[in-house]
């Protein structure tokens, strides 16, 4: 991400800009974030010590929200649950503001000066978005296709949370386009947010698709 210096300033794209202090307020796809009040959220959980939320781009220029958590009390790197984490986000904050991604970090990187070096926070790994399970069936297979075009990776797992790995409510409102096209489902936005794996997005689907067939009348002889 770089970084514009002076109030006011907006990136070459247009779709981010900072406004006054550049380490709490951005303004990202039209919607005006105060990065300050999702540390709050996150550092109000009782294993999270620190927390820092940073906006990034890929290497497609897509700009997305990352946070980064240090655990506090016992809990390690390992222990934190990021679902609960982002259920806690999801109950406070508008969707806009739910991170794509959030990071636990042994600690937050500092500059000489002892302030939070930004720069030095660790990109997000994306490499693992192919581990786990394969597609199980012809639905599966789609939706796999589907996040691996949105995401920009090769191929995805039936596991892998959309939102870990780089999707975004707005990916997520292209993802519905897609699934409503292909599948001829109607689904939400909320639907992706709520099933935000191939697996449990299938499930879904399948539940949708029985949901809304015509009943057929029983005969009477």
């Amino acid at each position: 991400m770089r970084e514009r210096g002076s109030p006011g300033a907006t990136s070459g794209s247009g779709q981010v800009e900072y406004i006054g202090r550049t380490d709490f307020q951005v303004k990202l796809r039209g919607q005006r974030i105060e990065l300050s009040e999702i540390e709050q959220v996150l550092t109000g959980h009782p294993d999270v010590a620190q927390a820092a939320v940073i906006v990034r781009e890929n290497e497609h220029g897509d700009k997305r929200l990352v946070a980064y958590v240090v655990p506090g009390g016992e809990a390690g790197p390992d222990g934190l649950d990021i679902a609960t984490l982002t259920e806690l986000l999801g109950k406070s904050l508008p969707e806009y503001m739910i991170p794509s991604a959030i990071m636990p970090i042994a600690e937050l990187p500092t500059t000489a000066s002892g302030k939070l070096d930004r720069a030095a926070l660790p990109d997000p790994d994306r490499t693992s978005a192919a581990a786990g399970r394969g597609p199980r069936d012809h639905d599966e297979e789609v939706l796999c296709r589907m996040f691996a075009e949105l995401l920009g990776v090769e191929q995805v797992g039936i596991d892998i949370d959309f939102f870990a790995h780089g999707g975004h409510s707005l990916l997520a409102t292209r993802l519905v386009g897609r699934i409503r096209n292909e599948f001829d489902v109607d689904v939400k936005v909320t639907t992706i947010f709520r099933h935000p794996t191939v697996a449990e997005l299938a499930g879904r689907l399948a539940e949708l698709a029985t949901s809304t067939r015509p009943r057929v009348r029983q005969m009477t002889v």
